[in-house]
């Protein structure tokens, strides 16, 4: 989707004082700026045991320097902003058609999906501030009570994506130690297919970025209805992953691969309660 960094851009751009000064801090590059690759440094553990190798985090590291390069280029208004971002995102696409041609190509997947999940969440949080200025009363305006729903089930989906990408970013070396299936006469990892189905569901989540501009740019009723029922979708699809984890995956599991099964569930759920 190559137009997703413009689309985000454009989400999290100033909008004054309608937007209200709390929402300074979600302009994209503020967004990338904060994304935790901190904590992810060489040594450090991530959630459910291992630490990333230097290699795989010179990956993370240079591709979400690009993005957030491009990005502010896009958020000044630079000419060729707009198709330096295509160009970036068009390279990252041929590139990741061989993610695992070494650890450092991998590392540069795991920090492009971090950092678009991040941008999609603040997206939805922008969103839900527009929506939810003073006087805004979600007992009374359905609007309001489907963005705080979104933002919120937002996070825990995000939450989910990065702890288990963060998971394979820091076994990287032991991919090939979880078993494999078998799909039409050839032998594929475990571990390969947990990363394609969260590929997918990256992309899944990028596809609804324009469904969120709309009901920023927007802010009607009709529109905030559709984010949702696209998100109630995503949602069920992320739970049906962690179900795969948890029925599928069980080397990955016994070797302290988290599921998130409750807190999926808790996302999911959280947006069947304000759907119509």
């Amino acid at each position: 989707m190559t137009e997703f960094l413009e689309e985000a851009t454009d989400i999290l751009a100033d909008d004054g004082a309608e937007a209200g000064a709390e929402t300074e801090e979600l302009s994209a590059s503020k967004v990338l700026d904060s994304l935790s690759i901190d904590g992810l440094d060489t040594g450090g553990e991530v959630e459910g045991g291992g630490s990333i190798d230097q290699e795989v985090q010179d990956g993370m590291d240079q591709s979400q320097r690009e993005m957030k390069n491009v990005v502010e280029k896009l958020e000044k208004g630079e000419p060729g902003a707009a198709e330096e971002a295509q160009q970036l995102q068009s390279r990252w696409a041929t590139k990741f058609q061989d993610v695992w041609a070494s650890a450092k190509t991998f590392g540069s997947f795991v920090g492009v999906e971090m950092a678009k999940g991040a941008l999609f969440s603040a997206g939805t949080e922008m969103v839900k501030k527009l929506l939810t200025q003073p006087g805004a009363d979600p007992a009374n305006d359905e609007r309001v009570k489907i963005s705080l729903a979104i933002a919120k089930s937002a996070k825990i989906l995000q939450d989910a994506l990065d702890t288990w990408t963060k998971w394979q970013a820091a076994h990287y070396e032991e991919r090939d130690s979880y078993g494999s299936i078998k799909a039409e006469g050839l032998s594929i990892s475990i571990f390969v297919v947990l990363q394609s189905r969260i590929s997918s569901l990256a992309q899944q989540r990028d596809e609804m970025t324009p469904l969120v501009n709309k009901a920023k740019q927007t802010k009607t009723l009709e529109a905030v209805k559709a984010l949702l029922k696209a998100d109630m979708a995503y949602a069920k699809a992320v739970v049906n992953m962690s179900d795969q984890i948890s029925s599928g995956m069980t080397a990955m599991t016994d070797a302290g691969l988290p599921t998130k099964s409750a807190e999926v569930q808790a996302a999911y759920t959280n947006l069947v309660v304000v759907s119509p």
